[in-house]
């Protein structure tokens, strides 16, 4: 699986680390580890040609600027494995840059997952999943309930994560993750 994502900005990117690792030792949920990081998607395909989607999101990155998102509560995405996120605010500046982001990477790959496309698209940052059910869910919910998860952000990288396949012995075989950061211009734009 390849994903094109921003990693949140050190303030945040710690704060959902460690509610990940309390989450972990008061429920077991223990969905996260070193593989994962606190971010937001914009797509998730299953083939991009790498040469070039690294030069269509270093020309991105380079044309556009950072800028702020806020998060406003819990959020949760049913089914039998119910996943648990912080809702980000869908702002006109994100979902412009999305859509733009969008249009310019589809070109450089395929078997995209829809839950991305801008039509569909609901902006989060994941807390839990696979090991979410309908027991541990509830409490976890009442345990978070309280809490003040309204945040804002500031957005300045595009990531490319993707695994690395090496065929070996007529097998393919995980060897790893790779990235690919983007740095957006410092400029800011006002909310």
């Amino acid at each position: 699986m390849h994903t094109v994502i921003s990693l949140l900005d050190n303030k945040h990117y710690q704060m959902v680390e460690d509610l990940w690792a309390e989450l972990a030792r008061k429920f077991a949920v223990s969905e996260f580890n070193s593989a994962s990081y606190p971010h937001i998607t914009y797509q998730c395909a299953g083939h991009y040609d790498l040469k070039s989607i690294e030069t269509v999101l270093r020309r991105f990155a380079a044309s556009n600027t950072s800028f702020k998102v806020r998060t406003g509560g819990l959020g949760i995405f049913t089914g039998p494995h119910p996943v648990l996120y912080l809702r980000v605010v869908r702002s006109p500046e994100l979902t412009q840059f999305h859509e733009a982001l969008w249009q310019e990477i589809s070109r450089t790959g395929s078997d995209f997952w829809d839950y991305y496309h801008p039509a569909n698209w609901v902006p989060h940052i994941t807390i839990g999943m696979r090991d979410m059910n309908k027991d541990n869910l509830s409490r976890i919910v009442r345990f978070l309930a309280e809490r003040d998860f309204s945040w804002e952000m500031t957005v300045d990288n595009i990531m490319l994560s993707y695994n690395r396949i090496v065929p070996l012995f007529g097998k393919k075989i995980f060897f790893g993750t790779r990235m690919s950061i983007y740095s957006l211009s410092k400029e800011m734009h006002a909310l």
